[in-house]
């Protein structure tokens, strides 16, 4: 994509995962950094905002099906202002580390959306939710996570399970290649000293984006 063709005014939302509060920047944020700084070269007039979890006092679905009628959470302001930010951007980025494996909050967020849509769907097969199709990336990383087979086994036990988590929500999972079709896993940027971890990130962005 060349400077004359590029993309405006799209939305770009990141979700930073990690619950590490003894950090000024989580590797999860400094990921989201580098995505809306490789997005920024390719969209004109972007909106972009970053999401830390550790920051949104989350509750997990207590199958009340409040939401049946108004498809926001009963119970759980935190979760409805993500929603509204998710369902309002172009492109979504899920930045997550590996704790054990998947962040709590990051699964509360995962299983209110898809439940959401789910009460609906299972009476009209048909239905599409407000987060159908909605272009979305997953970045994982972990501090072992130093070599490709590494890499490999946090794929298998991160993105992969990710995915799942994600699919009643009816999102659209960009791939990064027919390997990696879950998203990449990375290596924490400040243990990568030749560039690894950075031009992965910016590739996949690149590509992300180009999807649209």
């Amino acid at each position: 994509m060349k400077d004359s063709q590029k993309l405006s005014g799209l939305k770009i939302l990141c979700i930073s995962a990690s619950n590490r509060i003894n950090a000024t920047k989580t590797n999860s944020y400094r990921k989201c950094e580098a995505v809306l700084d490789e997005a920024a070269k390719h969209i004109s007039e972007m909106q972009d905002e970053i999401i830390e979890l550790q920051n949104y006092s989350l509750s997990p679905c207590i199958d009340c099906s409040g939401c049946k009628i108004s498809k926001r959470c009963a119970i759980d302001n935190a979760f409805n202002e993500i929603y509204e930010k998710i369902i309002a951007c172009d492109i979504l980025f899920i930045v997550s580390p590996h704790y054990a494996p998947i962040p709590a909050k990051l699964c509360m967020l995962m299983e209110k959306m898809g439940y959401i849509v789910s009460i609906h769907s299972s009476k009209n097969k048909f239905y599409q939710g407000e987060t159908y199709g909605l272009k979305t990336a997953i970045i994982t990383h972990g501090a072992t996570a130093v070599d490709e087979a590494a890499q490999k086994r946090k794929k298998r036990i991160l993105n992969d399970p990710i995915v799942v988590g994600l699919y009643d929500s009816q999102l659209k999972i960009i791939p990064f290649d027919d390997e990696w079709d879950t998203g990449i896993c990375v290596q924490p940027i400040e243990k990568n000293t030749s560039g690894e971890t950075l031009s992965r990130i910016n590739e996949y962005a690149f590509r992300v984006i180009n999807n649209i």
